[in-house]
């Protein structure tokens, strides 16, 4: 059995503590997989909500990736200047900008997908399937 211990920090019990660590693996693992891409961890993260759920407001997508309000608008202004997404201006009631992929994000988000997805795999690669699927389930739950 591998060696679980880390270095001592005096925060080893700590959930916070622990799954920040954890949490900035898989992103190293993510960012180094989409590197060439010249994006985000979280712009991917937004691309592959539009492509999964559709167009939606800059205030649903955050809410559907869990970013801060406040960073959103960040976030979509990068993805609209490297022409990554539309926006369109909807006037119903208060009216609302619709976010959409474009054709070249479309295709850039085709091959994101399975590199998050071998990201997750190693990520979950010390723990065996079962394990992987009860954490998975913790982790949904904890939200």
């Amino acid at each position: 059995m591998a060696d679980h211990k880390i270095e001592e920090s005096g925060l080893e019990n700590q959930v916070g503590h622990l799954l920040r660590r954890v949490f900035h693996k898989a992103r190293g693992r993510m960012k180094k997989k989409i590197s060439d891409t010249g994006l985000s961890p979280m712009q991917t993260s937004a691309m592959t909500s539009l492509y999964k759920k559709g167009p939606t407001s800059q205030n649903k997508l955050g809410r559907r990736i869990g970013m801060e309000p406040g960073n959103v608008h960040g976030l979509v202004e990068r993805l609209l200047n490297k022409g990554m997404i539309t926006s369109n201006f909807i006037n119903e009631g208060p009216g609302l900008h619709i976010l959409d992929l474009t054709e070249e994000g479309k295709s850039v988000v085709e091959k994101v997908i399975p590199l998050g997805v071998e990201a997750s795999k190693e990520t979950l690669a010390p723990l065996s399937p079962k394990e992987q699927e009860r954490f998975l389930d913790y982790l949904r739950r904890l939200l």
